[in-house]
């Protein structure tokens, strides 16, 4: 049984990775504090007396990093920088909630990869 801070954790935790597969403005302010507020939330599951398996833990915090490291990958300036950052990036290994039958995480990693691609390419052609 999951306490409420670990449901609260994936439900955060599940709009955040909904949040990252969008294509973002550069006014989408959301995620930046989502993520933070999951580290905390992070934190706080660690330390709880009804706390997850270590393997639950483990794979929340590499779905953390990754959002981490996508949102860092973002304010990078160039789109090759951008593209290298993301070839590095983990992304979740099992499914957030139950009913995903691939982890959005690599959903996110793809579509990313995909649009710095796609950047990388008008760039190269010139046809910003």
């Amino acid at each position: 049984m999951a306490s409420r801070l670990e449901i609260n954790f994936i439900r955060l935790l599940s709009r955040c990775e909904s949040i990252a597969s969008e294509k973002r403005g550069e006014a989408e302010w959301r995620l930046e504090k989502y993520v933070s507020a999951l580290e905390e939330m992070m934190v706080a599951l660690r330390k709880s007396v009804s706390k997850p398996t270590a393997e639950l833990l483990t794979e929340y915090m590499r779905k953390v990093d990754f959002l981490k490291g996508l949102l860092e990958a973002d304010k990078l300036s160039s789109t090759t920088e951008k593209a290298l950052a993301n070839q590095f990036l983990a992304p979740g290994r099992t499914p957030t909630i139950a009913n995903e039958r691939m982890p959005v995480s690599k959903t996110v990693h793809m579509q990313t990869k995909a649009r710095c691609t796609g950047e990388m390419r008008d760039e190269l052609l010139g046809t910003v």
